[in-house]
């Protein structure tokens, strides 16, 4: 699986960089946004060298958290082909819930919070078509390269089902983090032109991360992120 993904990042990256420079050289359109995307992330688990039902148990007791990303991005297209890249600020993450062998509500239980956050650039290729002079749509597909900026833990403690209050948690120094993650992107939008310098887009979008979020380790689990979401972007066009 891993040789599948070097080589479909490979390809992407290829055809990004060889349709990019020839897009530049014959844009009639291209635009600076800022973009807003709250998501529902989510994460893939991997045991690899635990048992099957450690590992069930444990995917068992983890759920996907809501998120966000945040980023100035630039686009250029023409005629019907188009790339998209820039800058994000990206938090995800998933959630833990552990009880104690007397259910939720009896005796001491705990539910653990993780965020990571990442920094990221997109090289998205996007296929258009137009549906009215002002009216277009868009597929995407792409990758993203993510920088892995810190993660945090916060605890919430249960006491017979009361709250008894949250701590985030010190960093694990033995938590061997990735700094640098591969991801795939792909969504299906609807770009609107408000004038001749503005529009807005609405883009449903699926990133998936390539990699999990530590290292290559033996005998620990290790998630792969994904989002899923709406982004919002308005953009100031030049033609």
């Amino acid at each position: 699986m891993t040789t599948i993904f070097r080589f479909t990042s490979a390809l992407l990256i290829f055809l990004f960089l060889s349709t990019s420079s020839a897009l530049l050289a014959q844009t009639y359109e291209r635009a600076f946004g800022i973009e807003l995307a709250p998501h529902l992330g989510g994460r893939r688990l991997d045991g690899t060298g635990l048992p099957f039902r450690q590992v069930e148990l444990q995917d068992s007791l983890e759920s996907g958290i809501p998120g966000f990303s945040l980023g100035l991005v630039f686009e250029s297209r023409a005629g019907k082909l188009g790339f998209t890249t820039g800058i994000r600020y990206l938090e995800t993450g998933y959630e833990v819930i552990e009880n104690g062998l007397n259910g939720p509500t009896i005796g001491a239980d705990y539910q653990d919070e993780i965020r990571a956050s990442y920094l990221s650039i997109p090289l998205d290729l996007n296929f258009h078509q137009d549906i009215t002079e002002k009216d277009r749509a868009s597929f995407t597909l792409g990758m993203a390269a993510n920088l892995h900026l810190g993660t945090t833990t916060e605890r919430t403690r249960f006491l017979d089902g009361v709250n008894q209050g949250t701590t985030t948690l010190p960093e694990d120094p033995n938590m061997p983090f990735r700094s640098i993650l591969l991801a795939f992107n792909t969504g299906i939008a609807y770009d609107r032109k408000l004038s001749e310098k503005w529009a807005v887009k609405f883009q449903p979008y699926f990133t998936f991360f390539l990699q999990g979020n530590l290292q290559e380790t033996f005998n620990a689990f290790n998630r792969n992120y994904y989002q899923t979401g709406i982004r919002l972007t308005v953009k100031r066009v030049f033609l």
